[in-house]
């Protein structure tokens, strides 16, 4: 995506809360500091027993379809990520009912070798990347939670709304008068003024992470009465170079940088709420 602002002479024409987050990203260890938000954690590979990597090679090797299966369906993950896996394992008779599917995942697996379908099987588990929860744990160990009434009369300071998913949505809609579909991840007040907002972790470009930052834009474009809403993205969206030292144009980035609306990291939310204590 074509940029229309030049980020390295005209950086001051971009909303000065991106401008912060950009700096954050470039000058400082922003990946190893966002961990306080997002600690994605480790994962280790599960090593299978001698005889079940045995018999698995085997199978593998005499091309037993049947007793590959038998063997696969012990085990919680699959060699690959297959579309109709799990129904097959799961679903009475899916099997037998589906010789096609079947025939199509065993001629994959025989595109692999024995041994690299076992060492696929035995790879580190994707780390947990449900960051919405991850953000709230955050949120709730870093600001104040007050009920809705107290959250209503509190005029000092900085706060955030304690309710449940339900409340929130019914606070924001009947209260702040504002049009959501969905409980904001960010219900906050700060002295006087109501922020609320949509988070974010964009971990690369394409895909569903193109669809996560359209919906933070959208939610912040929709600004109704005194109410702030804010962008609260952390992740790609604030690279500016690839390691070939060009710019970076991708759809995330270009998107998030250039937008008039105030998106930040994480990282600097209690700047951002700061401003409006008197």
């Amino acid at each position: 995506m074509r940029r229309t602002i030049d980020i390295q002479s005209q950086r001051r024409q971009l909303n000065p809360w991106v401008q912060k987050s950009i700096t954050l990203f470039l000058n400082t260890s922003y990946l190893d500091a966002i961990q306080v938000v997002y600690p994605f954690g480790s994962a280790s590979p599960e090593r299978i027993n001698n005889r079940d990597r045995r018999e698995l090679i085997l199978a593998h090797t005499s091309r037993n379809i049947e007793q590959l299966f038998q063997l696969l369906k012990q085990y919680n993950k699959f060699p690959y990520d297959d579309p109709v896996w799990y129904m097959l394992k799961n679903i009475k008779d899916c099997f037998e009912r589906n010789p096609q599917q079947s025939r199509r995942i065993a001629e994959t697996l025989f595109n692999m070798t024995a041994e690299e379908t076992v060492v696929r099987l035995e790879s580190a588990p994707k780390i947990n990347t449900q960051v919405g929860p991850m953000f709230t744990q955050w949120l709730r160990k870093t600001f104040k939670r007050l009920p809705r009434e107290a959250f209503i009369q509190s005029t000092e300071g900085i706060c955030i709304l304690d309710c449940s998913e339900e409340e929130g949505k019914r606070f924001v809609q009947e209260t702040l008068n504002q049009d959501i579909s969905k409980r904001p991840d960010l219900i906050a007040k700060s002295g006087t003024q109501y922020i609320i907002g949509e988070a974010k972790w964009v971990g690369q470009p394409g895909g569903n992470q193109t669809k996560n930052v359209e919906e933070v834009l959208a939610f912040c474009n929709l600004q109704r009465g005194d109410i702030r809403r804010i962008g609260i993205i952390d992740g790609f969206p604030w690279a500016v170079y690839g390691t070939n030292g060009r710019l970076i144009e991708s759809k995330e980035a270009v998107l998030v940088q250039e937008s008039p609306f105030d998106i930040l990291s994480a990282l600097l939310l209690n700047d951002y709420l700061t401003q409006f204590v008197v």
